[in-house]
C-alpha cells in the first residue's frame, strides 16, 4: 500500500541546526546517505506541525491510525527540546538552542534530491558561509509516512528548500565572520596601515 504525502508546505520561522547536511551528504549507518538538517520551533508552532503529521496518520492509517499516534505506536518526528534527542549522546548535555521551550524535527532529502537554499535572492543558491548553524529562516517540508517491518511505523519530514529570513546566535562550529567589526575602510590617498 502506498505511503501517505502531505505535500510541500512552508514551515513557521525555525532556527537551523546542524546546517552542514543542507549541503553534504550525511549517513547514519554508513550505508545510505541523506541530505537533512535539524529546525527548532518554538513550542507555540507545535500544533500547526502536528496538523501536518496528523493528516498524513490520517490518510494512511485513518482513525485507528491516530489512536495508534497518540499511544505512541506510530514514531512521530516531533521531538521534545529537552528530550532525550536533545542531548549530546557522548556527553550527555543538551545542544546549543535546545531547551523546554522549544521542539524540534529532522528533515532529510534523498541523495539524488539535495535541498535548495537560499538567502537573499531566489535566483542564486547560498552558500556555507551564509547558511549557518543558529541562523533564522524557513523550510519548504512535506510530511510522509513510511512502514518498516523491524522499526515500525511512523511520519517524517521531507525538506525540499531553506531560506535564510535573518541572523541569530551560532550555535556551534564557526560563526559567521563579520566585516564591520573588524575590517577597515581604506582611500586610494591615504598610507596602508602599519
Amino acid at each position: 500500500m502506498a505511503q501517505a504525502n502531505s505535500g510541500e508546505f512552508r514551515s513557521p520561522d525555525c532556527t537551523l541546526a546542524f546546517s552542514d547536511g543542507l549541503f553534504e551528504l550525511k549517513s547514519v549507518d554508513g550505508k545510505k546517505f541523506n541530505y537533512g538538517c535539524t529546525l527548532i520551533f518554538d513550542n507555540q508552532h507545535k500544533k500547526f506541525m502536528q496538523d501536518k503529521v496528523r493528516l498524513v496518520v490520517g490518510m494512511k492509517w485513518g482513525d485507528k491510525g491516530q489512536a495508534l499516534l497518540d499511544k505512541g505506536f506510530i514514531k512521530s518526528p516531533i521531538l521534545a527540546g529537552d528530550g532525550p534527542s536533545a542531548h549530546n549522546k557522548t556527553t550527555g548535555d543538551l545542544y546549543n538552542g535546545f531547551g523546554p521551550d522549544v521542539f524540534f524535527i529532522r528533515a532529510n532529502a534523498q541523495e539524488d534530491a539535495k535541498p535548495h537554499v537560499y538567502f537573499r535572492s531566489k535566483h542564486v543558491q547560498a552558500d556555507k558561509e551564509e547558511i549557518y548553524s543558529g541562523c533564522i529562516g524557513f523550510a519548504v517540508l512535506n510530511a510522509y509516512t513510511w512502514e518498516n517491518q523491524s522499526g515500525g511505523n511512523g511520519v517524517s519530514f521531507g525538506i525540499r528548500a531553506f531560506q535564510k529570513l535573518r541572523e541569530g546566535d551560532a550555535l556551534g562550529g564557526r560563526a559567521p565572520f563579520n566585516p564591520d567589526k573588524w575590517i577597515v575602510e581604506l582611500n586610494d590617498e591615504e598610507d596602508v596601515l602599519s
